[in-house]
């Protein structure tokens, strides 16, 4: 893992000093086999699941909403369902809690948009998506989203593989994302504050927005 382009190479020190003084959001990411549900978990078991659309009910106490794939392969499509409970089998350390999953197959956003998202403390997810964090609270969720979808983060997770096994290694992961922490302030600008916080100057956050702007250009 490595800067391939030279002007990277002082943001990148500056975020593996981050890395070292705070985390490495690599070691917080959940396999996207957490809950073992296959992406033919669907197309095998029709009569274990229903479609849900937002808004639906279901029962909290026996049922959980699922994010999984509606067939296996490169046709199937990501889709919510309500299943049992019983259908998780492992994972269930995590199952109430908040999660912020991106796409397994995209999951860095070099080749097209990792669909990042908060999902809640009642839903579980398929092997299309990883979860890169877990939460007790919506709060610190959205918080970390926040953070995730900022621009220097973005930056960073660009610097690595759309591999699973090196995804967020170069991302600083300050650890607590209550409004209660000493680093940032979520009701404020959050990415002015990262850039003070990891030591980004100006003339390397004017190369951050280029490249970002860029990518952006590329997955339209």
């Amino acid at each position: 893992l490595f800067a391939l382009n030279p002007l990277d190479i002082e943001i990148v020190y500056c975020l593996e000093s981050a890395v070292s003084k705070f985390s490495c959001l690599h070691n917080s990411i959940l396999s996207q086999k957490l809950f073992s549900i296959e992406s033919d978990f669907v197309e095998k078991n029709p009569a274990l699941v229903r479609e849900y659309n937002d808004g639906d009910s279901f029962d909290t106490n026996t049922e959980i909403k699922l994010f999984t794939n509606d067939k296996g392969g490169k046709s199937g499509r990501a889709r919510w369902y309500v299943a049992n409970k019983k259908v998780i089998t492992t994972g269930l350390d995590h199952l109430n809690k908040w999660k912020v999953i991106v796409s397994s197959a995209n999951a860095g956003g070099q080749k097209r948009s990792n669909q990042i998202a908060v999902i809640d403390n009642y839903s579980a997810f398929g092997r299309s998506r990883v979860a890169l964090k877990t939460f007790d609270t919506e709060q610190e969720a959205r918080n970390f989203l926040k953070y995730a979808t900022s621009e220097i983060i973005r930056f960073a997770f660009l610097l690595t593989d759309e591999s699973l096994t090196s995804l967020a290694k170069k991302v600083p992961d300050i650890g607590d994302y209550s409004d209660q922490n000493k680093l940032i302030d979520f009701s404020g600008e959050v990415d002015a504050q990262l850039y003070k916080l990891f030591g980004i100057d100006e003339k390397n956050q004017q190369h951050i927005k280029s490249v970002l702007k860029a990518k952006s250009k590329d997955n339209d």
